[in-house]
């Protein structure tokens, strides 16, 4: 999780399945309503398929299945810069920007810190409610970020070759 500026952490609050969980605001680009997905055999699993964003094909990760959910509806995306590439996640809601003090994130209790629990930075409480704070380098490893970068190339490869 990024270091807290001023004593503040600000983090996107959205709704998978009956969870909240908290996006470091300085990853995320955008929200946005879903859009058309064109399927893809994904080298990533929870890969749902690409969505054209701004003119670029981009891969769009379910943000339930990653966190070991179920499959829930998804109404909205959010669209993070990560490791120098953009990745998009399915969710079923954005609740908004939240700033909470940095003492309000707490590390995970020791029988937490296991794999499946590995995106989750912190633990914050918001009016009873309790956040798992997400941190995209834990959530999206450098060698799956790699893999859905190089997607989008290849499918517009396997059109091209398949229109000759």
């Amino acid at each position: 999780m990024h270091k807290p500026s001023n004593g503040v952490i600000r983090i996107l609050v959205c709704r998978v399945q009956s969870r909240l969980c908290g996006l470091p605001l300085q990853d995320v680009e955008e929200t946005l309503r879903p859009q058309p997905l064109r399927p893809l055999a994904a080298p990533v699993v929870h890969v749902q398929g690409l969505a054209r964003i701004r003119g670029d094909w981009l891969p769009v990760v379910d943000l339930a299945g990653l966190l070991g959910l179920a499959a829930a509806p998804v109404h909205r995306y959010v669209l993070l810069r990560a490791g120098g590439h953009r990745v998009v996640l399915a969710v079923a809601e954005v609740l908004g920007v939240h700033t909470l003090p940095a003492e309000a994130a707490r590390a995970l209790p020791p029988l937490l810190q296991d794999r499946s629990h590995a995106a989750v930075a912190a633990l914050a409480e918001r009016d009873d409610e309790l956040i798992a704070v997400l941190d995209h380098a834990r959530l999206l490893p450098d060698d799956w970020l790699a893999a859905l970068s190089a997607a989008p190339a290849a499918a517009a490869g396997a059109r091209a070759g398949a229109a000759s």
